[in-house]
């Protein structure tokens, strides 16, 4: 669950409100209260809240059109819609504006409480997702940044032996740029006198202790200055 998740309860009957703030604070939520749309604004524009119960039916506004407040000012929280007087196609109509889900009174705390806690672990889910997906993006950015730095000439082939990547070493050492290179056989850099060897080394079947750990190879270069660089070549597969 969120770490004391924070709930906003809007309903224009102070006894409700009440006895809503007085169950869910007796399970570790924090309750701030408003008895109509403008006091509701106002917290929505100074807090921020994990969850809002909100009657459609309040003295000052349009339960749609809090609704819609709440889906621009506060995006991510979750609204579950609490009324006496809605239709069965209103409540479909609060769903399709973003509600989380809706109750109809009179509803047994019971039914509020696990409604509430669904809603909540929804919640918890995507924020960890976001946050998942966060460190990831960083790992990629960090591998990227020790890929593209490196001195070392850092490629990636395809199973038929053309290149996928090859990082900007590749333009230093050889004179080649980069994408010139993409969709090219590995084979297009050999020099002659070494094909036969570099097949052997990329197409070897050996594993473990056995597979060859590295070779020398000549490379053809592109800088006009030498034929070719002798390079020590290793590789490694990726499934």
């Amino acid at each position: 669950m969120i770490f004391n998740p924070k709930i906003l309860i809007v309903d224009d009957e102070p006894r409700m409100c009440e006895s809503l703030r007085l169950l869910l604070s007796g399970h570790g939520y924090e309750i701030f209260t408003a008895n109509s749309g403008a006091e509701a604004m106002d917290l929505l524009s100074r807090d921020e809240f994990d969850l809002a119960l909100l009657d459609m039916v309040i003295p000052d506004m349009d339960g749609h059109q809090l609704m819609d407040y709440i889906s621009k000012q506060s995006p991510e929280t979750l609204v579950i819609v609490i009324t006496g007087h809605a239709s069965l196609d209103s409540a479909v109509t609060a769903l399709r504006r973003g509600a989380y889900d809706y109750l109809r009174k009179p509803f047994e705390y019971e039914e509020l409480l696990k409604t509430v806690q669904n809603a909540l672990d929804q919640k918890k889910l995507k924020s960890e997702k976001e946050l998942i997906n966060g460190k990831l993006e960083l790992t990629e950015e960090r591998y990227r940044y020790l890929v593209e730095n490196s001195p070392d000439i850092i490629y990636t082939l395809d199973t038929d032996g053309n290149f996928t990547f090859i990082s900007c070493a590749v333009e230093r050492l050889l004179g080649y740029k980069p994408e010139d290179l993409i969709g090219k056989h590995y084979t297009t850099i050999i020099h002659d006198e070494d094909l036969e060897k570099a097949k052997w080394f990329f197409n070897e079947r050996r594993t473990g202790e056995r597979a060859s750990s590295g070779i020398e190879l000549r490379l053809k270069t592109n800088t006009g200055k030498e034929d070719f660089r002798a390079c020590e070549i290793q590789h490694l597969t990726v499934e």
